[in-house]
């Protein structure tokens, strides 16, 4: 599988620490840095190190333009938090766990490849 990523995957989970969730505790924190680091940690056991994984929360100031874009994209749209983003492209937009997002990266692999 490693041998198959030809170039840099830039995964993005976006997410509002502040918004409303489940009462239920429902999926993951993604706010939580635990969370990240596990997630980075299971992406470089199985992918290595050519995949970067990148969190942004939109209850923080925008710092950069490409944030900002992102923030504009999320609310223009909609969209439900998380959001799942492969290369800026959205995969998932809504709850979604650990195994759903190596899912998601396992099959944009297999389709750029």
């Amino acid at each position: 599988m490693l041998s198959l990523i030809r170039r840099a995957i830039q995964i993005t989970i976006i997410d509002d620490s502040k918004g409303e969730k489940c009462d239920a505790h429902c999926g993951v924190d993604w706010s939580s840095a635990e969370a990240i680091a596990l997630a980075s940690q299971r992406i470089k056991d199985r992918f290595g190190a050519k995949i970067q994984l990148e969190y942004l929360d939109l209850s923080k100031p925008m710092t950069n333009h490409h944030a900002l874009e992102l923030y504009q994209r999320v609310r223009n749209k909609n969209l439900p938090l998380p959001l799942l983003l492969i290369n800026g492209e959205s995969r998932i937009s809504g709850q979604f766990d650990i195994r759903q997002l190596l899912d998601a990266i396992d099959a944009e692999i297999e389709i750029k490849s």
